[in-house]
């Protein structure tokens, strides 16, 4: 036979029951702060481990004496070794001088990161830009901005025909072509715009290639 406790022991339990609260259980509060301070410490190791640096790279090629233009750049973030790292320039660097005092000393493809030696000061550069007029036919049909040309002066018109011709140039880079304006404007010849050292650069050349009759010859 089950005694009867009257209904004071069993409304005790449900009362005690209903208080409770889930959300104050020790043990859910310690598996939120675990799962917290994990987030929080694998935050803080991904970052410590992230030794990447953003550099300046170009987004397209550029030719050596071009003005260095600051749509032509854009960051990126790379892992460099301790012994190339400081031969490149940061995006938190500044320039050796203002941008638009600044032209690139030689070619830089497209993509590439900016070297510290690629920026030169506008009247410290060495290079000259050389125009020369060619006439149709006298150099490659897709003739384009960044290709490698031996420039070859035979005789002109009017010249000895026995006359011999003779490269003047060579593996110079061409910075602009001139072909769709000589079509606009009906011409025979294009002027071609090439990339030369100063110390290639002499008088002799200028009056050769002047004179003659110039062929470019594409050799990249």
């Amino acid at each position: 036979m089950t005694n009867w406790r009257g209904p004071g022991g069993s409304g005790r339990t449900a009362a005690q029951r209903l208080r409770i609260r889930p959300w104050r259980d020790p043990r859910l509060l310690i598996g939120l702060l675990l799962v917290l301070g994990a987030t929080i410490l694998g935050g803080r190791l991904a970052a410590a481990s992230d030794d990447t640096v953003e550099y300046w790279s170009v987004r397209s090629t550029v030719a050596p004496g071009d003005p260095v233009d600051r749509d032509a750049l854009q960051a990126t973030r790379v892992r460099l070794s301790s012994a190339t790292k400081g031969n490149y320039v940061r995006t938190d660097e500044e320039f050796a001088a203002p941008l638009d005092e600044l032209v690139w000393a030689h070619g830089v493809a497209a993509g590439s990161l900016v070297d510290k030696k690629s920026l030169v000061p506008r009247s410290r550069t060495s290079r000259s830009q050389l125009p020369l007029s060619v006439a149709d036919g006298a150099a490659p049909a897709d003739l384009g901005r960044g290709d490698l040309v031996d420039v070859w002066v035979g005789p002109g018109p009017g010249d000895e025909p026995e006359g011999k011709a003779r490269v003047v140039l060579e593996s110079v880079r061409v910075i602009e072509s001139g072909d769709d304006a000589a079509a606009l404007n009906g011409s025979l010849a294009q002027t071609v715009l090439v990339d030369v050292d100063k110390a290639q650069l002499h008088g002799s050349v200028v009056s050769t290639v002047a004179a003659g009759h110039v062929t470019l010859v594409r050799v990249s």
